[in-house]
């Protein structure tokens, strides 16, 4: 028994497996090529999401920005260190989403 790798999760399962016990992908009766559209597909829901991701903490990082703007709020409030809070958060969780993408898109076969 050897263990492959899941076309659809990655996982090592089974060689004798008919479907994997992660995802539930059926092994059976698929080409080559199914199993390659399979993989694309799993491949272009991750890069979805991640864009999908980075756009929400964008606009959370404009919504604190946008508060620091046009509230002026007096440095050493907590109206003030909330909104730099909310800032600096949806800045960071950009980056982090956008390097994540980075290496889905490099992630070949």
């Amino acid at each position: 028994m050897a263990l492959a790798q899941c076309p659809s999760c990655r996982k090592r399962v089974s060689s004798k497996a008919t479907e994997c016990p992660h995802c539930q992908f059926v092994f059976a009766g698929h080409s080559e090529q199914d199993l390659e559209r399979e993989f694309i597909r799993i491949q272009q829901e991750k890069r979805d999401k991640l864009v999908s991701r980075s756009m929400l903490a964008l606009l959370i990082a404009i919504a604190g920005f946008v508060y620091l703007f046009l509230q002026q709020p007096m440095p050493e409030t907590w109206q003030y260190n909330v909104a730099v809070g909310v800032l600096v958060a949806g800045l960071l969780w950009f980056v982090v989403n956008r390097v994540q993408l980075l290496f889905v898109k490099r992630k070949r076969k």
